[in-house]
């Protein structure tokens, strides 16, 4: 309901009447808002041709362990390179952006009602505690509980996040 509010929103005049149809609903908007979920789930993407390719790739297949190194010369790039043009564009390590990356596509298959053991194995860990461990240092909780308690907070319903990839230019 919040994204749809916010499109609507969108296509206000600037000036817009505060006690008219949209005053009203950016009331609805604000009061929803104040009350959302608020997580640290967004997974930048970045515009470098080269990155934006190695993002691709590992989207494609996330469960792929080649190291920075092997990364790099998959795009034409030297490691040293890579890890400094990844901080540049989206301020994090390819480590960290690869974690981000597991936690997106996790959510998106818990959500789903997939197994935990499933979803471990697909992103290449040896275990489902490995996993578990990944995803409790990532958002603080181990997956079903955080489920849990987004299914509760949220009265049952869970739109788990999504990634696009930007256009390229």
């Amino acid at each position: 309901m919040l994204k749809e509010l916010v499109m609507t929103a969108t296509n206000f005049p600037e000036l817009y009447p505060v006690d008219g149809a949209e005053g009203r609903l950016a009331t609805v908007m604000l009061d929803q808002l104040s009350t959302a979920l608020v997580e640290n789930l967004h997974l930048p993407m970045p515009r470098d041709r080269r990155l934006h390719k190695l993002a691709e790739m590992l989207i494609d297949d996330p469960a792929d362990k080649a190291t920075v190194a092997e990364w790099a010369v998959r795009i034409g790039m030297s490691d040293r390179s890579l890890s400094r043009l990844l901080l540049q564009e989206i301020g994090m390590s390819f480590g960290r952006w690869r974690r981000q990356l597991h936690v997106i596509l996790s959510l998106q298959r818990l959500s789903k009602g997939e197994s935990v053991q499933a979803i471990a194995l697909d992103l290449g860990y040896e275990s489902a505690s490995g996993f578990v461990t990944m995803f409790r240092k990532a958002v603080g909780k181990p997956p079903a509980r955080y489920l849990s308690e987004r299914n509760d907070a949220s009265i049952g319903f869970i739109q788990a996040p999504s990634i696009r990839l930007a256009e390229k230019e």
